[in-house]
């Protein structure tokens, strides 16, 4: 064993053709910090022996893998994850510029994954992972980023892979944001955009373990409840925000990071309404608002909570 920084540590990630199914990684991705690890649940025996020790054994009854990763976001290996959160491989259309489009899988079995940990002294593997959430942040200072929440049966010791940086996709900087709302989703195109001091979104799959007798290990990870929740927070020039809020209208809404014309990802949201709106009128600041949306499903159109969720690369989408 040995001593090393945590930039030694590599991270990758294979869609699994069947849930369980270790699949070596497809694609390796720079991370920010990670916290994805083995962890356990664990029953401690308290009952009463003649003496005042509050305990004298504690049971492993369960263990599972848990925790996040932080990644800039870039428009290559992000499309294994929104395999597993939006639920199946995309359509994909194209070349050498392929479109993938994803579709809202209404089910509570999506897509897993096999991620992969190795540094100096290990090589792990979790099998059966599910995407929890995936947090997506922007600010007028730099890079894109996401954070990525996962779910996943134990960790199997696997053999020292290869880890290749070669192929890294295009990054998603902030100048690439186009943030738009409109009446509806057809106005979207001719509307304006609209310059934001910071954007959060949400993602969430809210999956959960399905623990069973038995066995110490998830019999399955599902997801749950699909939500798709943000924040933006912008100068105050009008009222626009806080009548949105107060007359609880609903609009079409657009995030989209458009690099170039091989390099993007479109996500539009049919019916948000807006709520916490607040102002930030600090003396010697230029006077701010925040405000938070929420995503529902569009029922009068049948239309999924994203109705377009496309990334497009340079990428076939086979891994995908």
């Amino acid at each position: 064993m040995s001593k090393f920084v945590g930039r030694l540590g590599n991270v990758g990630a294979a869609k699994e053709a069947t849930s369980g199914t270790i699949v070596t990684p497809t694609f390796w991705i720079p991370f920010n910090s990670i916290s994805f690890d083995d962890k356990v649940t664990t029953a401690r025996e308290t009952e009463g022996l003649g003496r005042i020790e509050d305990s004298d054994s504690n049971y492993v009854v369960n263990k599972y893998g848990e925790g996040d990763l932080e990644f800039d976001l870039n428009d290559l290996n992000l499309g294994v994850f929104l395999t597993s959160l939006m639920g199946a491989s995309p359509s994909t259309t194209g070349g050498p510029t392929y479109a993938h489009a994803y579709s809202l899988t209404n089910t509570n079995t999506h897509k897993t994954m096999s991620l992969a940990y190795q540094d100096p002294d290990q090589t792990k593997i979790f099998p059966f992972t599910m995407i929890d959430s995936l947090e997506i942040t922007v600010e007028p200072d730099g890079i894109a980023k996401a954070k990525a929440s996962f779910k996943s049966r134990v960790s199997r010791d696997w053999s020292t892979l290869t880890p290749s940086y070669t192929t890294l996709g295009n990054k998603f900087l902030h100048q690439h944001l186009v943030f738009k709302t409109a009446a509806n989703i057809a106005g979207l195109g001719a509307a304006s955009a609209i310059p934001l001091k910071k954007l959060t979104l949400t993602i969430s799959a809210n999956s959960d373990f399905d623990n069973v007798m038995g066995t110490v290990e998830p019999e399955a990870i599902l997801n749950h409840q699909f939500s798709v929740e943000g924040e933006i927070t912008l100068n105050k020039t009008d009222d626009t925000y806080r009548q949105l809020m107060l007359a609880g209208t609903y609009k079409a809404l657009q995030v989209k990071f458009d690099r170039a014309s091989n390099s993007s990802l479109d996500i539009q949201l049919p019916r948000v309404d807006f709520t916490e709106w607040e102002q930030d009128r600090s003396l010697d600041d230029i006077v701010g608002q925040t405000i938070q949306f929420k995503g529902n499903y569009d029922s009068a159109n049948a239309a999924s909570i994203i109705s377009t969720c496309t990334l497009t690369n340079t990428n076939s989408g086979a891994s995908y």
